[in-house]
């Protein structure tokens, strides 16, 4: 009985440990709450040390057997895929007054998230294969595509864009490079976002400043006594199912169906596309959870979902993913990339920072509140421009938050039809996924202009 803990059950208490040391450590420490690190950032840091200086594992019967970096990668690769089918649950109910702006908000992001991605992609490839052709080394120079992917999309999507890679063009030192990419992300949105934001609110940038400041419990991340919303309904009776139980075992069904389909596409899909069978699992679920959430409404059972609980999971997997995310990687597999990666983050951190600036001064409207939530966006995830949002915008009176969540929907016609289903053959010799991408960059801010998404600087 002893075995079956090690390396799953290990690793995932582990992933538990450094969450609640992380949590302490927000609530404790001045810095961290200046820069708004969340607890899952701070435990993955951690982790990533004690894990590459040879420090984390399990006592045994037998001694201390140490814990290597696989199932952590492992882990990230479910928990993203899993969160994802909490995502085809949830049924947006956000309303707002002005729904032409919330579209054209959500336009602006769609649009300039895709743009990023591709400009961020090209950066990294660019730089990889320029370092190459100077200096030499023996490494991948596609594996520099995956910093679009790891700063726009996170480490989720880019290990399985790296998985594919790694399992159909036997690209080296893919899935390790995209989840560097992928963990420095946070720390750019966190490093340079947050005093992003505390700059522009001492320049008045902000369209609703209250000068009231961040709220403790943002600062320390915990919950005052008396201070205690409400974040889930019950939607069935304890003595039969519990309520999360219920959610999170129809969200395992349906994870479920979702490996069907990928065992599907993996025989019966033509063979140059076959890696796409478990590679694309997060987007599988994802349509399955919304095609069982369909089912459900149309049976008027859809009542035995509750959104708010779907959500507390979802943002669950994401906390567990960020903290796996850092101890999921090699260090010593970077070594020889060591100085074009460094590079190629400072290139693309300073080229999105510069951007998001200038888009956002000509926005429609909420210019600073759009650049915040952006630049989080292309450098963490969701989250991360949320959090940097919130920071300009305390109370989310601005409709920018409600835009944020609107523009998945755009997204699925401008970015998943062409960057999603064209990274995965990035290797492919022949390929042109380097002019895909440069002709979206320009032609992005072309369709921006005539939409009348630039307008005059107004910061």
């Amino acid at each position: 009985m002893e075995a079956s803990f090690f390396p799953s059950i290990v690793a995932f208490i582990w992933i538990g440990i450094l969450l609640m040391l992380g949590t302490y450590l927000r609530a404790k420490v001045p810095f961290l709450q200046r820069i708004l690190f969340p607890a899952s950032l701070i435990g993955g840091l951690i982790g990533f040390v004690l894990i590459n200086a040879g420090w984390l594992g399990v006592p045994t019967t037998e001694g201390w057997k140490a814990i290597d970096q696989a199932p952590f990668g492992t882990l990230t690769f479910h928990l993203f895929a899993f969160g994802f089918v909490g995502i085809g649950f949830l049924e947006s109910a956000q309303k707002t007054d002005n729904s032409k702006v919330v579209l054209r908000g959500a336009l602006w992001i769609a649009l300039l998230f895709t743009m990023m991605f591709c400009i961020q992609a090209l950066l990294g490839k660019g730089i990889f294969a320029a370092w190459a052709n100077l200096f030499g080394g023996q490494f991948e120079t596609v594996n520099g595509y995956l910093l679009g992917a790891g700063f726009t999309q996170g480490p989720g999507q880019t290990l399985a864009y790296a998985s594919i890679w790694e399992n159909t063009y036997k690209t080296a030192n893919a899935i390790n490079t995209g989840l560097a990419f992928a963990a420095v992300g946070f720390l750019v949105a966190g490093l340079v976002g947050v005093p992003l934001a505390l700059y522009g609110l001492k320049k008045g940038w902000a369209a609703c400043e209250d000068g009231k400041g961040l709220p403790r419990c943002l600062l320390r991340g915990l919950r005052d006594e008396g201070d205690n919303p409400s974040c889930a309904f019950s939607t069935t009776h304890p003595a039969n199912i519990d309520s999360f139980g219920f959610h999170m075992g129809l969200m395992a069904a349906t994870y479920g169906l979702a490996y069907l389909v990928a065992v599907a596409w993996t025989l019966y899909a033509p063979q140059a596309l076959r890696g796409l069978g478990f590679g694309m699992l997060f987007f599988w679920g994802m349509l399955v959870a919304m095609g069982v959430r369909k089912f459900m409404k149309a049976r008027r059972i859809n009542t035995l979902l509750d959104n708010e609980t779907c959500h507390r999971i979802t943002n669950m997997t994401v906390d567990f993913m960020i903290c796996s995310v850092f101890m999921g990687i090699q260090f010593s597999t970077l070594q020889d990339i060591l100085i074009p990666f460094g590079l190629s983050i400072i290139v693309a951190t300073v080229i999105t920072l510069a951007l998001c600036l200038w888009f956002g001064r000509r926005s429609p409207e909420y210019g600073f509140e759009r650049c915040l939530a952006l630049f989080g966006y292309c450098t963490g995830t969701a989250a991360s421009g949320l959090l940097l949002l919130r920071i300009a915008d305390p109370e989310f009176r601005t409709p920018v938050a409600v835009e944020i969540g609107a523009m998945n929907v755009c997204l699925l016609f401008i970015f998943d039809t062409t960057v999603t289903l064209s990274m995965p053959f990035a290797p492919r010799e022949g390929f042109p996924l380097a002019w895909i991408f440069l002709g979206i960059a320009v032609g992005i801010p072309i369709i921006m202009y005539f939409l009348k998404l630039i307008r005059k600087p107004a910061l």
